[in-house]
């Protein structure tokens, strides 16, 4: 299919295992934000370094919200 035609992106998130808004939040974050990502910015400005910084910065505001995201190691979280 070429890029043209493709229209948007989708996120599913398989919930039947998930038991608690907890867990919700743990598959969600940060992967709302990285799907964001691709959808916003052209293939061309994909860029791990870079994402993984501007990614990192959210880690704040995530903890000041409470929200139980997943920390992983190869994010540089504040």
């Amino acid at each position: 299919m070429p890029e043209a035609a493709v229209l948007g992106i989708e996120a599913p998130l398989w919930s039947e295992t998930l038991r608690s808004y907890a867990d919700v939040e743990a598959m969600a974050f940060p992967r709302l934000a990285a799907v964001a990502e691709l959808g916003w910015s052209p293939r061309s400005a994909h860029d791990w370094d870079s994402f993984a910084r501007r990614l990192a910065a959210y880690g704040p505001r995530w903890d000041a919200d409470g929200v139980n995201y997943h920390r992983s190691a190869q994010i540089p979280w504040r």
